[in-house]
Formats: C-alpha cells, sequence, structure tokens
C-alpha cells in the first residue's frame, strides 16, 4: 500500500460503496499534488494556513510591476513544491505571463495566462520530471 496512489479527487461514493478507486502512477499523483499546491490559496486548508501559493493573493494587484509579480509567483511556486511535494526533488521552475482573447457575441475579453513549468527528480527512480499547466487569471479587461 505503501506505493498506491489514488486518483484525486477521490470517489466517495465508490468508496461507500466497496468498489475500487481508480489508481494513477507516481507521475500523475505528483502532477496531481503539484496543481493542488498551486491552486490551493492561503488560509483555505485550515489545518495548514501556509498550504498554497501567492498566485491568487496577486491576482487583481494592478499597480505592481509585472516582472516583479512574476518573480513572486515563480519563486513562491517553487519554494511551496519544494516544502509540501517531499517525492520531488525541484531543480527548476519556469514561469511564462501571456495575454489570450476570448471572443464572445459582443465583446472581446483579454485574460492574463501563466504558463507553470516545475522541473525536478523523482526521488524513488532518479528519473526526470516535469510539471506543466496554464491558468488564468482576473481581471477581466474587455478590448
Amino acid at each position: 500500500m505503501k506505493d498506491l496512489y489514488y486518483k484525486i479527487p477521490i470517489d466517495f461514493k465508490a468508496l461507500s460503496a466497496g468498489q475500487n478507486l481508480r489508481k494513477v502512477t507516481i507521475e500523475e499523483s505528483l502532477a496531481q499534488y503539484i496543481s493542488l499546491i498551486i491552486t490551493t490559496i492561503f488560509g483555505e486548508y485550515k489545518y495548514d494556513t501556509d498550504f498554497g501559493t501567492i498566485i491568487w493573493e496577486t491576482d487583481f494587484n494592478l499597480l505592481a510591476n509585472a516582472n516583479q509579480l512574476k518573480d513572486m509567483i515563480k519563486e513562491s511556486v517553487h519554494e511551496k513544491v519544494k516544502h509540501y511535494e517531499h517525492r520531488l526533488t525541484v531543480t527548476d521552475v519556469t514561469l511564462t505571463v501571456s495575454e489570450y482573447t476570448v471572443s464572445y457575441t459582443k465583446n472581446i475579453r483579454v485574460k492574463k495566462r501563466l504558463d507553470i513549468v516545475v522541473y525536478g527528480i523523482i526521488n524513488k527512480t532518479n528519473q526526470p520530471y516535469y510539471y506543466k499547466s496554464s491558468y488564468f487569471l482576473a481581471p477581466f479587461s474587455f478590448k
């Protein structure tokens, strides 16, 4: 049971019915947990208020320099994944910010998109690993 990883979110209906839960590889498990760390707001997890990243605190910060915000987010993701994900030795984090245009019937909305890549070494297998995902941020802008 030590090296058994389950897909999150847990299907509690299947669990309570005595069915087997879906299992995932260590790579998928790492991706799930890194995503959970990145998308959690500070204080949302009541047992550890430091769990999460600074992304959501900088979401509506329109006065700060874009490069400073990028550096703060990158540092936060690196620090928090390194602290909370013990199965991975984090070697680097890259972050790019781009604008993404979404067209609706009457308006065109511009969203900021964060592309985050976490590089590391899986401790158990000594294999290289990377996690890549994109996140859209507010505020919505109209063109």
